[in-house]
């Protein structure tokens, strides 16, 4: 019987060996994608592959020719640290806390990032530039995250996930004086709510200036892996952080602050799986949000997605693609408010649960911007329109506009009876969300910190109660008197968003009860209440004693001290109150809070300032 040929397996495994080991050189897929983010900050979709006829982005719009781009990308929070929080954990940073600019608190127990989980799979991570998230980064998150962070360090043949970010677009970056433009600030596209000044057109045309300088960068990302020989192995995602560093856009619910390009690029080796949605040149109009970034990539490297996520992939069946997306906006650096968001395919709601609260509310960071500082004087010397003029009055409770022909969202629909059942649909699917997540957008900050035992089903409903009882003493009345403390917190802001009401007897017996509430938080903001909209001189006195009692005060949290310096900026002190405060201030140290990482610690010290400025308007 003749013998069968002997098989030279060790050969075998060195030719296999040799080949997966120069598979780079040869430009042969892997067994996974490698995957590779390149983002920026502060962009909205104002690229000439998106439409924009006054951009120069030649790389990106190549790129745009081998993608798919998604057309309705939101970033979910109209800033960068919540928004990044989203993004590489996969869920609303809402369910846990970590929603405020900028914060930090644990991640819930059990979830993980997506850099670990690609990692424990084999994956190689690198993160180049930026991570700031809400949260203390897990040990071990990144192979490498500095600026020498790259793909190139990987073992031979390890699939990677690699991040690089640039900076030249953001806020920072786009406001720069002197400064000589390279696109034209004559033909800017300005939009209807900004003032048509040469300031605000030279700070247009540097944002579109320094949106060419990241094209560039994209151009030198996407050229280093085709010189590898990795295009075909690697699956590329281009992104902005969240909508353009313009006041109006970033940190603000509107398509400007929320709307962000999104292109992802699928080599034809691995795109044959999602044949029904990616079309390479094509664009896709299903709603996708940051929430859906890490599922989406589990899904790309065919691993398994971990249940409890709060985002689907980009490439799921049509039957399942969500119907609406969500954005949420809560305390922005030193200012605190709380907003939530939904669209469907065309309509956009916004709920606003601190509506007395300005846009435009002093904020240091912003106002730093020249745009910012023309706009609030042309409002302080009535040069505005009405459309222009809304950033700097109070907010509506209820806001609804119709994206497809109100592209930049200056007249809400929400009093049109047309519309009543778009509002309802939006407004009763948001206040769903919003309970499915349990919220904590709507107890006070501090609360997060101090981990306060509070049922969030009765907090979310009180927050909605307070926009409807604006206009309804009574209701007021029975909110300040609940045996609740959430229900009196919202009760107060609902006070303080009516003025009308304390009018009524029972309301300002009520208030006044108040200014010596358990709750810290509770006082603040009732204490501004009275202290606004009261007309008898010693009530006033008295709320004010309380207000500039709460930041000196040793037991006072770093949220309520928060919230009373909030209050203060925006009424008139004198400088002598502020002094004293000013004072503790310094006395106590820059973060007047031992407690908090130091995230927290330059915001007091901001509002203190604000509260020292003699030329505060």
């Amino acid at each position: 019987m003749p013998l069968k040929p002997r098989i030279p397996w060790a050969w075998i495994w060195m030719i296999l060996g040799f080949i997966g080991l120069n598979s780079e050189a040869l430009g042969q897929t892997t067994e996974r994608p490698n995957i590779l983010w390149i983002t920026c900050e502060d962009t909205g979709p104002q690229l000439g592959c998106y439409g924009d006829n006054y951009a120069t982005t030649p790389n990106l719009d190549r790129f745009a020719q081998r993608s798919i781009r998604f057309t309705r990308c939101w970033s979910n929070a109209p800033v960068c640290a919540p928004a990044r929080t989203t993004l590489i954990a996969g869920l609303y940073p809402t369910s846990y806390g970590a929603q405020h600019m900028r914060s930090s608190v644990e991640l819930p127990t059990g979830a993980r990032t997506l850099p670990a989980i690609l990692r424990q799979s084999g994956y190689y991570c690198s993160n180049q530039n930026k991570e700031d998230y809400n949260f203390p980064k897990p040990e071990g998150m990144w192979d490498d995250s500095s600026n020498k962070a790259h793909w190139r360090n990987r073992k031979p043949g390890q699939p990677f996930f690699a991040v690089f970010n640039t900076t030249v677009t953001h806020e920072g970056q786009i406001r720069k004086r002197p400064y000589t433009p390279k696109h034209d600030p004559k033909l800017a596209p300005i939009p209807p709510y900004h003032p048509d000044d040469p300031e605000v057109r030279l700070d247009w045309a540097q944002y579109y200036d320094r949106i060419t300088e990241m094209d560039a960068f994209v151009g030198r990302q996407l050229k280093e892996i085709q010189d590898a020989g990795l295009a075909e192995s690697t699956i590329v995602f281009f992104f902005g952080d969240h909508g353009c560093g313009l006041p109006r856009g970033k940190r603000w619910l509107y398509q400007s602050g929320l709307h962000v390009p999104m292109m992802v690029q699928i080599p034809k080796s691995f795109a044959g799986r999602f044949e029904s949605v990616y079309r390479e040149g094509g664009s896709s109009d299903r709603l996708v949000s940051f929430v859906d970034l890490l599922p989406t990539v589990l899904d790309l490297c065919q691993l398994p997605i971990p249940a409890g996520l709060h985002g689907q992939s980009f490439f799921v069946p049509e039957v399942q693609v969500s119907r609406y997306s969500f954005g949420f906006r809560d305390r922005m650096d030193e200012r605190v408010d709380s907003s939530r968001a939904i669209r469907n395919d065309r309509f956009l709601y916004i709920r606003n649960f601190m509506p007395d609260r300005p846009q435009g509310a002093y904020l240091n960071y912003m106002f730093q911007t020249p745009t910012t500082q023309v706009w609030e004087r042309n409002f302080w010397t009535m040069e505005l329109n009405d459309v222009q003029r809304a950033f700097w009055i109070p907010k509506p409770v209820e806001e609804l506009y119709d994206i497809q022909n109100d592209p930049y969202q200056i007249h809400s629909l929400i009093d049109d009876p047309s519309y009543r059942e778009v509002q309802k649909e939006l407004a009763e699917a948001l206040k769903t969300k919003m309970h499915s997540l349990k919220d904590t957008g709507s107890i006070p900050e501090s609360w997060i910190h101090a981990r306060v035992n509070q049922d969030m089903d009765i907090a979310i409903d009180a927050a909605w109660k307070s926009g409807r009882a604006i206009h309804d003493a009574k209701e007021i009345a029975k909110m300040l008197g609940s045996a609740q403390v959430i229900e009196r917190y919202w009760g107060a802001i609902a006070l303080r968003s009516s003025g009308d009401a304390m009018r009524d007897q029972k309301v300002c017996e009520l208030a006044l009860g108040l200014l010596n509430d358990p709750s810290l938080d509770v006082r603040a903001v009732i204490a501004e209440s009275i202290v606004r909209y009261t007309d008898k001189p010693q009530y006033r006195s008295q709320a004010l004693d309380v207000l500039l009692a709460i930041p000196v005060q040793d037991q006072a949290t770093w949220g309520a001290r928060l919230l009373a310096l909030n209050a203060l900026c925006d009424l008139v002190i004198s400088q002598g109150q502020a002094s004293v405060i000013k004072e503790a201030f310094l006395r106590e140290g820059k973060s007047w809070s031992t407690s908090l990482p130091d995230r927290y610690s330059d915001y007091l010290g901001r509002l203190v300032d604000r509260l020292s400025d003699q030329n505060r308007p």
